[in-house]
């Protein structure tokens, strides 16, 4: 997963709104990857399904310090699958006994690959 890096503080290109913008990517793992069944439209990009161990998350969480799942995926510049940086369009969880056990994240390819 792509996330943002905080700005420096105290840098003059940042005071400016110059500064480049960087990223880190965090290894989420073990994970199941597929694709959803296509919509049969012409010009529609295709989706994916990307499912997350909860365990896996709640770790990077702790170490970014976020207080929730949503802050983490809605942050994310995206995932990225084979070298293709995929957005992420929706995110859920599902749970057992009122704990979370997986991450389900719809993902959308890169605009060039269309049906």
């Amino acid at each position: 997963m792509r996330l943002p890096t905080s700005a420096l503080n105290g840098s003059n290109a940042e005071q400016l709104g110059a500064g480049s913008p960087s990223y880190e990517d965090i290894p989420l793992s073990p994970t199941v990857f597929r694709r959803l069944r296509p919509k049969l439209r012409e010009g529609h990009v295709n989706q994916y399904e990307l499912l997350i161990s909860a365990a896996s998350v709640h770790v990077q969480l702790g170490l970014l310090q976020l207080a929730s799942t949503d802050q983490l995926f809605t942050m994310a510049a995206g995932v990225f699958v084979d070298g293709e940086l995929m957005v992420i369009e929706a995110a859920a969880e599902a749970e057992a006994f009122g704990c979370p056990y997986l991450y389900r994240l719809i993902l959308r390819a890169p605009q060039n690959q269309t049906l």
